[in-house]
């Protein structure tokens, strides 16, 4: 009997100095995430498993990308071909200073498209002309978060494609139909 009376002294002693180290643990964390500098960014994006983005043309003419291997074997026992356009490497999961890349398809033909805001991607599929198939993955929205390479977003008839700065200004010049929709996110250049 009198080890309960000595217990339950002791259990409170040993949840009070649990309960303050819990705090000095919490208050150590939170300075320490306070002074993080933005630089941090680079750190967090070059922990992430990066993945390697090909870019097929479909039967139909159209774009598909994926950084899902998968997929990819998928997509060349349809017949499509992987492209020649320099694409690079993205995350496949969040991290800061990222942003998803959503893919969805046209339903007329196998012609896709890559959006970054959840708006567009929205607005895309209540028009009843698009599917979203899911997150391609994440890619850097600034230089800052990580970000080596420029990705540039072109369209034309119902046709999307994807290009890094270089190869965006070759498709204006030797194929002036496509129309320039803007710098869409960055790439990382490498997978490390």
């Amino acid at each position: 009997m009198t080890t309960t009376s000595f217990a339950r002294p002791r259990r409170k002693a040993v949840l009070g100095l649990a309960v303050a180290m819990t705090a000095a643990l919490s208050a150590g964390v939170s300075a320490t995430q306070a002074s993080a500098s933005t630089t941090d960014a680079d750190t967090a994006s070059a922990a992430v498993h990066r993945v390697k983005v090909y870019e097929f043309v479909t039967k139909d003419g159209g774009y598909f990308y994926t950084a899902n291997e998968a997929e990819k074997r998928t997509a060349l026992s349809y017949g499509w071909r992987i492209t020649q356009t320099p694409m690079y490497y993205i995350a496949n999961a969040p991290f800061p200073g990222g942003k998803p890349l959503y893919r969805l398809r046209w339903l007329k033909k196998a012609s896709y498209i890559i959006s970054t805001t959840e708006a567009e991607r929205d607005r895309l599929v209540a028009s009843g002309q698009y599917r979203y198939e899911g997150r391609l993955g994440y890619a850097p929205a600034t230089r800052a978060a990580g970000g080596d390479v420029q990705v540039w977003r072109l369209s034309h008839l119902n046709k999307w494609r994807l290009a890094i700065e270089a190869h965006k200004d070759k498709i204006l010049v030797n194929e002036p139909a496509w129309h320039l929709d803007g710098r869409v996110f960055y790439q990382f250049a490498g997978p490390r």
